[in-house]
């Protein structure tokens, strides 16, 4: 399968130069219809977390296009990013996108964003008309084994997720969170999320920042607290004990200079700030601040450790699945092929001749054997001839770079299935 995929994630690459490739949900239209406009690709899907960047393509050309095309949106030099990228193919690449779905290549293992996170890059690029017959498939077939792994196995068991991981962060720096009170910067699933475990681990207080408005009141009403302007966060950091920040702004929403001026006012109460937004939202400069302790998601590593080691026997359940389901595309995806298509026009035509054959018969009853005989060659010779221009072409389709779709229009065009022993 020409199914290439190049990106980077949480163990290729630290935040810092995750940041530079992350593609915001607004861009990514523009560049999938870049990558198969101007560079190339047959079919176009993006994958952007908090954890990886990874463009997915259905191309005769590999992943050169698609590295032009990334570095054109993100203004960035991919030579210099070194070992940090990886490029997959073919079967490689297949297996790679039902772990992610899996939720086994994630800094969390078995968390429980990712399979929607999936969803949503297939239904971007399905809008952008850019995932058609193979990515639709491949992608489809993901979500299924994803779904598999979290009923099938126990590898997502528990409440599992970035969030999870922060508020179980933010309790080991302060032992209880219990009459703690929270700033939460963003409005999304993620912050959602970390609310709620905060209210499960004590927290009372909220303040909630978002560029929306009406979306931080909905959710401070939700958990009994106050919206404050994104512009001006210094009041509401000097409230504060703890921080966390997802948003998905392009540069930091909170500057080094904000939270100087709010440690000054503490009085010498420490704050902790967890960013766990990818690009980051929060200046790295302020680690330098005395009293003032930040965290980005890299330092999330530690605490999701153990996690990884308490289901390493459901890894191993769950990759049996993934390769169940690989096998299972594979045999589809050879149902594709010019040799399984030929055998199943072949085999149309043949059910054909015989019911016209039978169809006849029962008139030409004065006929003699030899003549019968003579009927049935001639019409299969007239299907032969009918059938070799069509063949000639689908063999020259099958040494083209597209060649799954267009044999999929010829499949669709005679009304043939995908097996070529039910056609």
């Amino acid at each position: 399968m020409p199914l290439t995929i190049l990106g980077l994630n949480h163990t290729t690459a630290p935040v810092e130069v995750r940041e530079r490739l992350a593609l915001a949900a607004a861009e990514q239209p523009e560049v999938l219809r870049l990558l198969c406009d101007r560079y190339g690709a047959g079919e176009a899907a993006i994958l952007s977390t908090c954890n990886r960047s990874e463009i997915y393509v259905v191309s005769g050309d590999g992943v050169r296009g698609v590295r032009q095309c990334l570095a054109e949106a993100r203004s960035v030099d991919l030579d210099g990013l070194g070992d940090s990228l990886y490029e997959l193919g073919g079967e490689t690449a297949t297996r790679h996108l039902f772990r992610v779905a899996c939720g086994i290549d994630s800094l969390v293992i078995g968390e429980s964003q990712i399979l929607g996170q999936v969803r949503g890059c297939l239904e971007t690029a399905q809008a952008a008309g850019s995932a058609r017959l193979l990515l639709n498939e491949v992608f489809q077939r993901a979500l299924r084994v994803g779904k598999r792994a979290r009923t099938e196995t126990d590898i997502g068991r528990g409440r599992l997720s970035v969030s999870t991981a922060a508020v179980e962060l933010a309790g080991q720096i302060f032992g209880s969170l219990k009459g703690r009170r929270a700033l939460l910067l963003g409005a999304g699933e993620m912050i959602e999320l970390t609310a709620q475990y905060l209210v499960d681990g004590g927290v009372t207080g909220f303040a909630v920042a978002n560029r929306t408005v009406e979306r931080a009141e909905e959710l401070a009403r939700r958990f009994a607290g106050v919206a404050v302007p994104l512009e001006g966060l210094e009041d509401p950091l000097v409230a504060a004990d703890i921080v966390i920040a997802s948003t998905a702004a392009p540069g930091f929403v909170v500057s080094a200079d904000a939270v100087r001026a709010a440690a000054a006012r503490r009085r010498g109460r420490p704050l902790f700030v967890i960013d766990i937004a990818v690009p980051r939202d929060v200046d790295p400069d302020v680690r330098q601040l005395n009293g003032v302790f930040l965290f980005d998601i890299d330092d999330l590593e530690q605490v999701v450790q153990a996690n990884r080691q308490e289901r390493e026997q459901e890894i191993r359940a769950v990759e049996r699945l993934v390769e169940e389901e690989l096998t299972d595309f594979s045999g589809w995806l050879n149902a594709l092929e010019a040799g399984p298509l030929i055998k199943s026009l072949r085999r149309r035509v043949a059910a054909l001749q015989e019911q016209e054959l039978e169809r006849w018969m029962g008139k030409l009853g004065h006929l003699s054997p030899e003549d019968r005989e003579t009927v049935a060659a001639a019409l299969r010779g007239y299907a032969n001839k009918l059938l070799h221009q069509p063949l000639v072409q689908i063999r020259a389709l099958a040494n083209s770079d597209d060649r799954y779709q267009q044999l999929d229009t010829v499949r669709r065009l005679f009304g043939l299935g995908g097996d070529p022993e039910e056609d």
